[in-house]
């Protein structure tokens, strides 16, 4: 990496010719093109500096300072990023610039520390995606850190390398066993915890369950239920029977809003006001149960009721995406069950290769 790029001068105009005025910015291109050209800064010397700033009039002060400090840094920040060992030639270098640009000690001190942020956050990114030739801990003592201080921003690197691949993992909704190999080696690799925040772990577990429940071999659950020879329960959760009705409410939208106003459409009866009857289909919780998914049937069992409903009557399943499912047989019934969030759209892709399996 290059940290010098040549600069054109700025062309003298009339006026500047005439009084005999010099652009000072050509001072510091001139030194920028001085350090661009040197294959080694180490070996440049005081008055090739000198001479390049004397031509354009610039002379080192308190007010330019900051100006030799960004040189500084441009430099530093390539040899953080590039150094291997700490004594590395490159080094050489960035103590020699210091001299040539007469720094201070304590602007050495923050240059190299912005310098050292800044290198970090690149060689953990190249650790990550395989560029880094030199481990964390190799990297760590380059820089003189111990495990706390670059923790903070090796954590920063893992979340913005996860936060890119979650987002085709939850369009997906399924996390395989090789990707989260893959993050806990990356964690190794930066030397990291693998955890997360709850509503992550959460997420990571429902589509590691429906990537289980697409891929895993069908178990052969023991229940304390009579099945027939050769039937294996291949899955059971707690449920809720549901029916779709259609319900009738009244139309109370003037006492909801707090309006009144008369009209056709409302109606007295002694002091009460009685508002137009409307109906809408809702779907209704019956009674929690026990919900059985065997080799050859469903079967559900509550305290009241228990029945029965063989595969090769069932037609299809239908799947809301949340917690619903339905199933609808051939003679035209449907079988309304609400399962936990995390358990249902398992249960839909269990259904779905069960029935392929008849």
């Amino acid at each position: 990496m290059q940290p010098y790029q040549y600069q054109e001068l700025e062309a003298c105009g009339f006026l500047s010719k005439m009084f005999g005025s010099k652009p000072a910015e050509n001072g510091w291109k001139e030194l920028n093109n001085l350090l661009a050209a040197a294959e080694d800064i180490a070996l440049v010397s005081e008055n090739e500096v000198r001479g390049a700033l004397k031509k354009w009039g610039v002379k080192f002060s308190e007010e330019n300072l900051q100006r030799r400090s960004g040189l500084y840094r441009k430099l530093a920040d390539v040899v953080y990023t590039d150094a291997q060992s700490a004594d590395d030639a490159l080094f050489a270098q960035t103590e020699r610039l210091a001299q040539l640009l007469e720094l201070p000690p304590h602007l050495v001190k923050l240059a190299d520390k912005g310098a050292k942020t800044a290198a970090y956050f690149i060689r953990c990114r190249k650790l990550l995606s395989g560029e880094e030739k030199l481990d964390i801990n190799a990297i760590n003592a380059l820089f003189g850190y111990d495990y706390e201080d670059g923790l903070s921003i090796r954590k920063q690197v893992f979340q913005a390398h996860f936060n890119l691949l979650f987002e085709d993992i939850s369009k997906e909704e399924r996390y395989s066993p090789d990707q989260e190999a893959a993050f806990r080696a990356d964690c190794a690799a930066l030397d990291i915890p693998y955890e997360f925040k709850n509503n992550i772990v959460n997420a990571l577990k429902k589509y590691r369950d429906l990537w289980n429940a697409e891929h895993q071999e069908l178990g052969d659950i023991k229940v304390d239920l009579p099945l027939e020879k050769g039937e294996a329960c291949r899955a059971y959760v707690n449920c809720g029977l549901c029916q779709n009705k259609v319900i009738e409410k009244e139309d109370n939208y003037f006492e909801l809003t707090r309006k009144f106003s008369i009209d056709e459409t409302v109606n007295f009866k002694g002091e009460k006001l009685e508002h137009p009857k409307i109906k809408e289909e809702a779907t209704v919780l019956l009674e929690l149960g026990h919900f059985f998914l065997t080799s050859r049937r469903i079967i559900y069992i509550s305290k009241k009721n228990a029945f029965d409903v063989k595969l090769q009557d069932i037609t299809h399943a239908e799947f809301d995406n949340i917690n619903m499912v339905t199933f609808r047989t051939k003679d035209n019934k449907e079988l309304l069950f609400k399962f936990p969030d995390e358990a249902a759209g398992v249960m839909y892709i269990l259904f779905g290769r069960v029935k392929k399996e008849l």
